[in-house]
């Protein structure tokens, strides 16, 4: 039988719910998909693991296994190839047992989310058989240890970087590539920022340095410093500080990550005497900023929580309820047009209905691998970001924002 969201039978079927024994091969685990599975087993359930650390597993989920779960959960790590497979086996009361083979993950991604494939197997048979197969792995892998894990733990960020990388270059190719986009289609002579604007900052001509491209990033410089010569006024009053060279992001390729410019920004945040507080060389790229984001195809109105300050401030600052409660609130009442990045994974700024779920997908932020930030963004040919109207964008955007930047943003000396 093929089956498209395994999470449909795990749950209607009742099999979760009735699971004497468990055994799990996977390419990768993330904690939802773990707690998806765990907080439906009954409390007396064995389950066993065998995964190959091929696919991002969280470290934070082998943590937990190895500390809380080991009278019942077991994990072991494939080590001797590429280990992709994807494998549930679930034995049941009076004897019976099914299996599922397939394409998903033991993330909610993989269970139901994403679009993936599974075939059902409840022949005694050929259930006894996928477990054959996967006893063999599983006794072929390493048992779990503390040392692997803290070793993992050093290494994942980088990996995980790499992957969000690439995710955002396949993100930005289907944009500009899919039928639903074209640049013949937008009227740009009412749009403050013109089609040669965008395809400067476009990937064939990123990593360009010729005399063309130079003068086609001093135009958008140009119009950058423009804006920021109407908006200087209301930013002001709203308490926000521009920092003389870095109020307007470099033109030189070399200072943009693998020499490639893609995006060009305002930005502003703390004045020159609250960044002195905290050292006599501290810039205000060190901290938390709001900012006017050109991309390839698209401009953002953005707060780019930065640096180790502003970071370690918040994390230790969630562990407040109010303090959790009231970003929250401020948070959703930027509404579905606004996103959170965390670690690589955007989420609808409206999405988190429970305290403690924002709480959890916050815990993933490492300031010193991660972008965090939350923004929204508009197309090429919106009318908001029209000659006429990219100015009262701007301000109104920034008056959203700026309750959260209050909220955010560290003061000397809280940590």
């Amino acid at each position: 039988m093929i089956i498209k969201k395994l999470a449909v039978p795990l749950i209607n079927d009742k099999i979760l719910q009735q699971a004497e024994h468990g055994y799990i091969a996977t390419a990768a685990i993330t904690d939802a998909g773990f707690d998806f599975i765990r907080t439906r087993l009954p409390g007396k359930t064995k389950l066993d693991i065998v995964t190959g650390l091929d696919g991002l597993t969280s470290p934070g989920v082998l943590k937990r296994i190895w500390r809380h779960y080991q009278d019942r959960f077991t994990l072991r790590i494939y080590t001797r190839n590429v280990f992709h497979a994807n494998v549930y086996i679930f034995e049941l009361p009076f004897r019976k047992s099914v299996g599922f083979t397939g394409s998903g993950a033991l993330t909610l991604e993989g269970l139901k989310d994403h679009e993936e494939i599974f075939n059902k197997v409840s022949d005694a048979k050929e259930v006894e058989a996928l477990l054959s197969w996967y006893t063999t792995y599983y006794e072929f892998a390493e048992p779990l240890t503390e040392e692997m894990i803290a070793e993992y733990e050093l290494l994942y960020p980088y990996w995980k970087q790499r992957e969000i990388v690439s995710r955002e270059e396949k993100k930005q190719f289907i944009a500009l590539t899919s039928r639903a986009f074209t640049w013949d289609s937008i009227r740009f002579k009412t749009q403050y920022f013109k089609k040669e604007d965008y395809l400067v900052l476009g990937n064939a001509q990123a990593d360009l340095d010729t005399e063309i491209q130079q003068a086609a990033r001093a135009a958008v410089k140009s119009k950058l410093l423009q804006l920021h010569e109407s908006i200087l006024k209301h930013v002001t009053r709203i308490r926000l500080h521009a920092d003389g060279d870095e109020t307007v992001s470099s033109l030189n390729i070399h200072d943009h990550p693998d020499g490639k410019l893609t995006a060009a920004w305002l930005k502003y945040g703390r004045s020159e005497a609250e960044l002195k507080r905290y050292s006599p060389t501290a810039r205000l790229h060190d901290f938390m900023t709001l900012q006017v984001i050109v991309q390839q195809k698209n401009i953002g109105i953005a707060l780019v929580v930065a640096g180790r300050a502003d970071r370690e401030f918040f994390r230790y600052k969630m562990q407040e309820e109010e303090y959790r409660k009231t970003f929250q609130s401020l948070l959703t009442a930027l509404g579905s047009d606004y996103f959170i990045e965390i670690a690589g994974e955007q989420k609808p700024a409206d999405s988190f209905q429970q305290t403690d779920m924002l709480w959890e997908y916050t815990k993933a932020d490492v300031w010193r691998h991660y972008r965090f930030i939350i923004a929204r963004t508009y197309q090429p040919g919106d009318a908001a970001i029209g000659n006429d109207t990219i100015v009262q964008t701007i301000e109104q955007e920034f008056e959203k924002l700026m309750p959260l930047y209050q909220h955010l943003k560290d003061t000397k000396g809280a940590v």
